[in-house]
């Protein structure tokens, strides 16, 4: 039955090979537990709720994370659903467990100081367009905390340095107004000046690779995993920027509905994850910094 349900997943749902493997990995342990290490006599139908409660429940208490539970037990609720869909079974016991719960990790972000250096004054002092460019990348989504889609998305005509803003395409087709402080306004037109000098009008895209064509993902991710390489942040990505760019606003001060608007969060739970990542850099600072608390 294990070995029909996964070429359905390789054949019809058409899942990756690692990904089938993994499957048949889960199912087959669950096989070997419940029937004391004979698989042969394994009967999907008749599996109950409090089989994989028990199976999942030993797991845990040998250390398995929430995270690779939870991966299990949807392994099952996949299997026993295509059961019920083919009708070898009447009922899914797995969707009667509940998921294990997640703890949601903290984003990663780069220390302001940190990236007051990357994009200090006197790294914008070249002719070198895509030096220039380069070093306006970090600048932008960290001042804007633009996403990465919406920065290489940008045309010429979406900034409007008179204004002081830029307009943005952001999820569900929704768009949105970014302030822009002047130093980057001005940061801004300079990289046309150079960018201009070296290709012309060429493409209306914002930001161009080395042959005037319109910058791509994985150039842009290359460009500034290179110029955050320098700090001490764990992940060097262009969601790092955005996560940083929140986290110095709520710092701050910035209210934090003005901040969910900013970065054009559907949810207000999205940009609240930030307010704890302040408070978790505020006990460290006070742990390391207040003396009372060196004592202890």
């Amino acid at each position: 039955m294990i070995d029909s349900f996964l070429t359905y997943l390789r054949n019809e749902v058409t899942y990756s090979p690692h990904t089938v493997y993994a499957y048949g990995c889960d199912l087959r342990q669950f096989a070997v537990w419940l029937t004391g290490g004979a698989p042969e006599r394994f009967d999907a139908a008749s599996v109950t709720v409090q089989d994989i409660r028990a199976w999942l429940g030993q797991l845990a208490r040998k250390g398995l994370t929430p995270r690779s539970l939870r991966r299990k037990l949807l392994t099952l609720r996949s299997f026993w659903h295509w059961m019920r869909k083919t009708g070898y079974a009447a009922h899914n016991p797995a969707a009667d467990v509940e998921l294990p719960k997640l703890g949601r990790p903290l984003p990663h972000f780069v220390r302001e100081t940190e990236l007051e250096s990357i994009t200090a004054e006197s790294e914008f002092e070249t002719a070198d367009w895509e030096e220039y460019r380069d070093v306006l990348i970090i600048d932008m989504l960290y001042s804007t905390g633009i996403r990465r889609s919406e920065l290489l998305s940008l045309n010429d005509a979406d900034i409007q340095l008179d204004a002081g803003e830029i307009k943005v395409i952001g999820k569900g087709n929704k768009e949105r107004l970014i302030p822009i402080p002047t130093q980057l306004c001005r940061r801004i037109a300079r990289y046309r000046e150079l960018r201009y000098a070296a290709h012309g009008a060429g493409a209306p895209k914002f930001l161009l690779s080395h042959k005037g064509r319109p910058l791509n993902n994985d150039a842009l991710s290359r460009i500034v995993k290179v110029k955050l390489a320098s700090s001490t942040a764990e992940r060097k990505t262009p969601h790092v920027l955005r996560h940083s760019c929140a986290t110095a606003l709520l710092r701050d001060g910035a209210e934090i509905n003005s901040v969910k608007e900013l970065l054009g969060h559907n949810s207000l739970a999205t940009t609240q994850i930030y307010t704890h990542l302040s408070f978790s850099e505020l006990k460290k600072n006070y742990k390391s910094a207040h003396p009372r608390a060196k004592k202890n």
